[in-house]
């Protein structure tokens, strides 16, 4: 058996994990009312946990790309939750605009504001 990845059990991953959940499961529901915008949101969702996973691997110094990528993932999210009206959408919206500042703070902001 093999051991887990250490970014699998950071705060991060695991919120990006649950937030992709629950994206896929709004999509589903979207998917009977416009097929596009299911896809665009799946396709956003799951590339957050996989960014993150990079970043958090990552030595510091080379976080930045990774980070920037799972930024970029959180605000197509955040795109497609906004253009959804209800109220679903606008949780998810919620949550993937916390978590980019998480992410943002966490995993770089600090040195960027000084």
């Amino acid at each position: 058996m093999t051991d887990r990845p250490a970014y699998k059990l950071h705060p991060l991953w695991l919120e990006a994990i649950s937030l992709t959940r629950e994206a896929y499961a709004f999509s589903e529901r979207l998917r009977r009312q416009d097929q596009e915008a299911s896809l665009r949101l799946r396709r956003a969702a799951v590339a957050v946990p996989a960014h993150l996973a990079s970043a958090l691997s990552a030595r510091p110094e080379q976080r930045s790309e990774p980070m920037l990528a799972a930024r970029l993932a959180l605000a197509q999210v955040s795109h497609e939750a906004a253009l959804i009206h209800g109220t679903d959408g606008e949780e998810l919206l919620h949550r993937a605009a916390d978590l980019d500042r998480r992410v943002f703070f966490e995993l770089g902001g600090s040195d960027i504001v000084s």
